[in-house]
C-alpha cells in the first residue's frame, strides 16, 4: 500500500511542502497508509503507538492544503486514490482552491477556453474530503453555475469557515447561492468580491432591493470580515438587516464611503450590542463624520486601522498635522462599552514619517481621550506603526505619552505592523 503512496508522490509534492519541514511527506503517507492496520500497530511501541493514534486526527488539523492550476491534476490522482486505500485525502481539514491563469475576464461573453482552470470543470470530482471544515475560493470569474453550486454543497457541506477572495460574480443571486450551500458556516470573509450587476438600485441614499425571487435566510454566522468595494457592502449588510442576522460576535469592515457606511451603521444600530469585537479594517481619516460606535455596547475588543496623508502635495488637502487625529478622536469618543478591555490602532500613514512629524500629531488629544469613563477599564491602548518606523515610533511615545501623562504609561502600549515583530 504505501508503494501507492510513492508513486503519486513526486506528483504530490508541491501540494504540501509544509509537510516535509520536518518529516518527509513519504514517511507521514506511509504511516497513514498503516495507521487503520491493526497487526502494525501491535508491532509498535508503546510511545510509537500513541503518536500514530493521536496522529490519526491531528496531523492535517494545522495545515492549509492549496490546490491551484499547477498541481490540480495530481491532487485528483490523489483523490481516486483514496477510494482504494487510506490517504491525505480525508484528513484535509483546510483547503485552499485558486483557480488562477484564468484568461475569461469576468465581463466576456464569448466561449471560453478548455485548457482554462474552471471550477466548474473539476469540482465535482472533489470527493472524499470529509474533514475539511475550513475553505477558501479564490479568483473565481463568473464562471460558475449550477454544476458548481451543487459540488460545492455536496463535497463541502460540512464547511464552517469560508474565504472567498478577489471573486468577480455576474450577480448578487450567485453569491447567495454560494453561501447557502454552506448550511454549518459560521465563520466568513469576503475579500474582494465584486458583481458585474446589482440587484438593486440607489435612490436619494436609500437602497431598494429590486429582485426575482425572495433573498434566502443569510447563514447564522458568528464572525464575518467584509473587505469589500462600497455597493458590495451596502448590499451584504442590507441582506443581514432585512433578515435580522444577530449572531454575529466578531466584525471585521472597512469604512470607505458614506453609502457603505450608512448600511453598516443601520446594522449596528439593530444588533451592534451582540458584538464582542469590532475590527475596522480600514478608515480614512480625512472624513468629516465620526462613525458611531455607540450601539456596540458589550465590546471587549475595538481595532481601528487609521489611514492618514500627513502631507502630499498631489492632494493638497492642507490638513495641519494636530488635526490628523481629529476623526479618530470623533469615533472613540463614541465608544460606550463598559466591558471594553483592549483597543488597538493601526497608524497607517502615507509614507515615511520622520520622528518629528509623528512629534506634531495631537498626542496630548488622544490622551485625553484615553482618560475619558468610557475606558477606565481598559487593561491595554496598543499603538501600532508600520515595522519602519518602530523604533523611532517608540521614542515618540515615550516622550509624548508616558513622560507627559504617567499615569497612562501602564496603559498604553506600542508594537508594529508589517512583520511579526514585538517592540514592547
Amino acid at each position: 500500500m504505501a508503494n501507492d503512496f510513492l508513486k503519486v508522490y513526486p506528483l504530490t509534492k508541491a501540494l504540501s511542502q509544509e509537510l516535509s519541514d520536518s518529516i518527509p511527506i513519504e514517511i507521514y503517507e506511509y504511516i497513514i497508509a498503516h495507521m487503520d492496520s491493526t497487526s502494525a500497530l501491535k508491532n509498535c511501541s508503546l510511545t510509537c503507538r500513541a503518536w500514530l493514534q493521536a496522529s490519526w486526527k491531528n496531523i492535517f488539523s494545522r495545515r492549509r492544503i492549496v490546490v491551484d492550476c499547477n498541481n490540480c491534476e495530481a491532487f485528483l490522482q490523489l483523490i481516486e486514490l483514496d477510494r482504494h486505500s487510506v490517504t491525505i485525502i480525508r484528513f484535509i481539514r483546510s483547503l485552499h482552491i485558486e483557480q488562477g491563469d484564468s484568461r475569461l475576464l469576468f465581463r466576456s461573453t464569448g466561449p471560453r477556453n478548455p485548457k482554462t482552470f474552471q471550477f466548474d470543470d473539476f469540482l465535482p470530482r472533489f470527493v472524499g474530503l470529509v474533514s475539511v471544515k475550513t475553505l477558501r475560493l479564490g479568483w473565481i470569474r463568473r464562471d460558475i453555475g449550477p454544476t458548481m453550486i451543487t459540488s460545492l454543497r455536496t463535497n463541502f457541506g460540512q464547511v464552517t469557515v469560508l474565504e472567498l477572495n478577489s471573486v468577480v460574480l455576474a450577480s448578487t443571486d450567485q453569491l447567495l447561492d454560494i453561501l447557502i450551500s454552506f448550511p454549518s458556516l459560521t465563520n466568513l470573509t469576503l475579500v474582494g468580491v465584486a458583481f458585474s450587476s446589482l440587484s438593486y438600485s440607489v435612490h436619494e441614499g436609500e437602497q431598494t432591493f429590486f429582485v426575482e425571487r425572495t433573498l434566502p435566510v443569510p447563514p447564522k454566522l458568528n464572525e464575518l470580515s467584509c473587505n469589500l468595494p462600497r455597493d458590495e457592502t451596502v448590499f451584504i449588510f442590507s441582506w443581514l438587516t432585512a433578515h435580522g442576522v444577530s449572531s454575529i460576535q466578531r466584525l471585521n469592515v472597512t469604512l470607505i464611503h458614506e453609502s457603505s457606511n450608512a448600511a453598516i451603521s443601520r446594522y449596528l444600530r439593530k444588533f451592534g450590542s451582540i458584538l464582542e469585537e469590532l475590527t475596522i479594517g480600514s478608515f480614512v481619516s480625512i472624513s468629516p463624520e465620526a462613525f458611531d460606535l455607540s450601539p456596540c455596547t458589550k465590546l471587549s475588543m475595538l481595532v481601528i486601522s487609521a489611514q492618514f496623508r500627513f502631507r502630499s502635495s498631489a492632494f493638497d488637502l492642507e490638513v495641519p498635522p494636530s488635526d490628523l487625529f481629529v476623526p479618530l478622536f470623533s469615533m472613540l469618543q463614541t465608544v460606550s462599552a463598559e466591558r471594553l478591555r483592549e483597543v488597538k490602532i493601526l497608524l497607517r500613514p502615507n509614507g515615511d514619517l520622520t520622528e518629528e512629524d509623528y512629534n506634531h500629531l495631537d498626542w496630548n488629544g488622544l490622551a485625553f481621550v484615553i482618560k475619558q469613563p468610557q475606558f477606565t477599564n481598559l487593561s491595554r491602548f496598543r499603538l501600532i506603526a508600520p515595522y519602519k518606523h518602530a523604533e523611532l515610533f517608540k521614542r515618540v511615545i515615550k516622550k509624548q505619552i508616558w513622560e507627559e501623562h504617567p499615569l497612562l504609561a501602564s496603559v498604553v502600549r506600542v508594537g508594529a505592523w508589517g512583520r511579526p515583530k514585538r517592540i514592547q
